[in-house]
């Protein structure tokens, strides 16, 4: 199975009453019902097209759109759970799970990409080389990179915590050189909004280990209490001080922690 394009692998239900489809010319736009055309019950000319709440269905294909200080919205392509009927584009939020955790697809570095491009990999100060890389749909619905060596371990541990009801995704994966530096340049300027931030280059998240995981607080919060009893004993651990939405996908550390019956790095106290 094709993880990094897991959508073609589910079957998704649509729960919003108002699924409304897009034209697939203008994805910003919806699809009418135009004379002639046939008219659901209740329906009438002029109306919006829906696909209707609870439906099964399949997505063959999927786009990011980015709107400006919307962010980026996606949009999938539905087909009948059987695959034989194009219903046609509609918002992923439309659907069960809003595709959280789903791949959209690997990125590939480009031949002769530069040491501070989007697939750049670097490790304490120095540039390591390129990696693919995976679109995966974050936990506030925008489009995060993970690194393809960690697609396996991060979805095994996506499917372990569902299946005890709970809910891992992240709002920060890998990072390039370039998104590192406006991160700490913003920290530095002390600009509202803006956290710690290491060096560009000095990030475990361009180096692709490094996961930030939306969790609401430390202790007490169900995500979080979850990954420190479940995280280590699959190559996770916590490693960053007041951080406890930072975990990095490093089996050596993450043994070394459950060995000793912990979940995190010996520097992390708070």
């Amino acid at each position: 199975m094709d993880r990094t394009q897991s959508y073609k692998q589910t079957t998704f239900t649509v729960t919003d009453p108002d699924a409304r489809i897009r034209k697939a010319s203008d994805l910003m736009a919806f699809e009418l019902y135009a004379a002639g055309d046939p008219l659901p019950l209740g329906e009438q000319v002029g109306n919006f097209k829906r696909i209707a709440k609870g439906t099964k269905i399949k997505v063959d294909a999927a786009k990011v759109v980015a709107t400006g200080s919307a962010g980026t919205l996606a949009f999938a392509r539905a087909i009948s759970d059987d695959g034989a009927t194009l219903l046609g584009w509609t918002s992923t939020r439309n659907f069960q799970g809003k595709f959280v955790n789903q791949t959209l697809g690997a990125i590939p570095p480009e031949p002769g990409a530069s040491r501070f491009g989007p697939n750049a990999a670097w490790v304490a100060g120095t540039f390591k080389g390129q990696v693919t890389l995976v679109d995966i749909m974050g936990a506030s619905l925008g489009v995060r990179r993970i690194a393809l060596d960690t697609l396996d371990p991060y979805l095994d541990l996506v499917a372990a915590a569902a299946g005890a009801g709970v809910q891992v995704a992240i709002n920060s994966g890998f990072r390039s050189y370039p998104e590192q530096k406006v991160l700490h340049d913003g920290f530095i300027r002390g600009l509202p909004g803006f956290n710690l931030a290491a060096k560009p280059g000095n990030s475990n998240h361009q180096n692709g280990i490094a996961f930030d995981i939306a969790v609401g607080g430390g202790a007490g919060d169900p995500t979080y209490d979850w990954l420190t009893k479940n995280a280590p004993v699959r190559g996770f651990v916590r490693t960053v001080n007041k951080e406890p939405w930072h975990w990095e996908f490093d089996k050596a550390k993450a043994a070394r922690a459950f060995a000793a019956g912990t979940f995190k790095t010996s520097n992390v106290r708070v």
